[in-house]
């Protein structure tokens, strides 16, 4: 289904992210502090940092989860503040998963297609991810690790243009984390747009290969 197109958006935007001096306050605590930053379309980020740094609070606001305190930005060509259009074509994979923990591993996947007005292979999806077997498992009695999983069978499915990922290799063994960068890989291989925070940069920058360092919420260094 083709995205509508709104006033001021270019038809094939060459970047999906521009920020210039965004700042980010919650309360009393300056959380983000002039990032600038240009991402163009299909480009793999890995974002370093410590914690603290500012990471996720990035990603949530390029997911529309926060307002910027000041500066401006567009993803996708969308002016950064528009939330509506931004989550159209925008996911974000919180390092919880995001789930919904009353509905099974099925229904979390019916429902996000619903969201988006899609449709996929849900079955074949979780057969990749390996949970089958626990398809009618409601995702409160899963494993952390189980939910990661299905955290990236979503993240599969919707293939959103521009896809943020918080610690994708968080409590994952071996196997889960090999899925992990192959699944990511195959949307980065669909011109997909990652931003990935990870504190594992070797596995990160294999799907994401340019790497932005935040230090205190600033963009300290950029390295390929």
């Amino acid at each position: 289904m083709e995205q509508e197109r709104r006033p001021g958006q270019p038809r094939f935007p060459t970047h999906a992210l521009q920020l210039r001096d965004v700042w980010l306050r919650l309360g009393r605590e300056v959380i983000l502090r002039g990032v600038t930053l240009d991402v163009p379309a299909g480009e793999g980020v890995t974002l370093l940092g410590e914690n603290g740094a500012g990471k996720t609070t990035l990603l949530r606001l390029l997911a529309s989860g926060l307002r910027p305190t000041r500066g401006e930005g567009r993803v996708l060509g969308f002016d950064l503040r528009d939330s509506r259009a931004v989550r159209d074509c925008v996911h974000l994979m919180p390092v919880d998963g995001g789930l919904y923990p009353d509905l099974t591993c099925t229904e979390n996947l019916d429902f996000a297609l619903s969201m988006h007005g899609q449709r996929g292979d849900v079955a074949g999806v979780l057969r990749r991810v390996g949970l089958e077997r626990a398809a009618s498992r409601r995702v409160r009695f899963l494993s952390a690790g189980m939910r990661k999983r299905l955290a990236l069978a979503r993240a599969s499915l919707l293939a959103r243009p521009l896809t943020l990922v918080d610690e994708p290799f968080a409590n994952l063994d071996d196997g889960g984390r090999q899925l992990t960068l192959e699944l990511l890989g195959d949307l980065a291989a669909q011109g997909v747009t990652l931003v990935v925070a990870a504190h594992e940069p070797q596995l990160a920058v294999q799907i994401a290969p340019r790497a932005v360092r935040l230090a205190a919420g600033k963009v300290e260094e950029r390295a390929t």
